[in-house]
């Protein structure tokens, strides 16, 4: 990860205050979970206490994530212990791959890690994804919407037991899209490190690629 984008990032972590209402969750929380809209315009999801407890969680602690309206793909997750006092910030894209950096705080709230998530990713990292999406018709900057919902995960090769040679002893990012009724339109392999579309299903049916365009470009 370049230092512009680390720096963004931070930025983006720092972009509104460590707080927890934990009264006005107590308040307007139903089956454990608050969703609003903050004073910027980001949909704001959060959850804890008894919630977490009745997934056997363990430790009775707060989650906010907050899906960024300027970027629907990117969402700002905050862990805060059962005080309020922030315990962790991460950056996601699409749920489930951490980006940029997260942060780690004691009980007092003072930052005790961070840790540069990026460094996990090979060649092929979520700025190409979110650029191979936008060039897919799958995601609208404009717009800032989706073509149906969309997943991506990023699947490192020591963690890959895919059984189709062409996915074997490779990073590889795995996008899905579907449209209800849930079946699924587009599939797509990518190698991590090339960019090369490894794989694509449509309705599940493989398409033949063109070798010229089938591929994930690597931004400067």
């Amino acid at each position: 990860m370049g230092n512009h984008q680390y720096y963004e990032s931070i930025k983006i972590l720092n972009s509104k205050p460590d707080i927890f209402n934990k009264k006005q969750f107590d308040k307007a929380a139903e089956l454990g979970k608050y969703i609003y809209t903050d004073n910027l315009g980001n949909k704001v999801i959060e959850s804890g206490g008894e919630y977490f407890k009745s997934i056997g969680r363990g430790e009775s602690v707060y989650v906010q994530v907050t899906i960024l309206r300027e970027n629907p793909l990117i969402s700002l997750y905050k862990e805060f212990y059962p005080n309020s006092i922030i315990k962790r910030k991460s950056l996601y894209f699409l749920d489930n791959n951490s980006i940029g950096a997260t942060q780690l705080f004691d009980k007092n709230g003072k930052m005790i890690r961070e840790i540069n998530e990026d460094k996990k990713y090979n060649n092929i990292k979520y700025n190409e994804i979110i650029s191979f999406l936008i060039n897919e018709n799958l995601y609208h900057d404009h717009s800032k919407e989706m073509r149906g919902e969309l997943s991506a995960t990023y699947i490192p090769k020591v963690n890959n037991n895919q059984d189709k040679k062409p996915f074997q002893n490779k990073d590889i990012w795995i996008i899905k899209n579907f449209i209800s009724p849930p079946t699924f339109e587009h599939i797509y392999y990518i190698d991590a490190q090339t960019g090369d579309i490894l794989s694509h299903l449509y309705k599940g049916k493989e398409l033949i690629q063109d070798k010229k365009t089938s591929k994930v470009n690597k931004n400067d």
